[in-house]
């Protein structure tokens, strides 16, 4: 889904900035757009970019966990449901 109208950019692209929760790995909305080598125009996405950057922390962490209890599950879960 575009995200960012203005840069054309996706959930995806935005996603794909959080590879790991390492010292590089984006921490806002700004950074991730660094990242992709350009910068908000309009600034109408922000929000819902930080909602995409908190939903793929959440599923970088527990990637690998087989524990679908497990609190970063849960965690992504409830993200999800707030965005409905």
């Amino acid at each position: 889904m575009i995200v960012c109208s203005c840069r054309v950019l996706t959930d995806q692209d935005f996603a794909s900035t959080i590879a790991t929760e390492a010292p590089g790995c984006p921490r806002s909305a700004i950074e991730a757009y660094r990242c992709l080598g350009c910068g908000p125009d309009c600034g109408r996405c922000l929000r819902t970019v930080r909602q995409v950057l908190a939903e793929a922390r959440a599923a970088a962490r527990c990637h690998d966990c087989q524990e679908k209890s497990c609190e970063f599950h849960l965690a992504a879960v409830d993200l999800l449901q707030a965005a409905e």
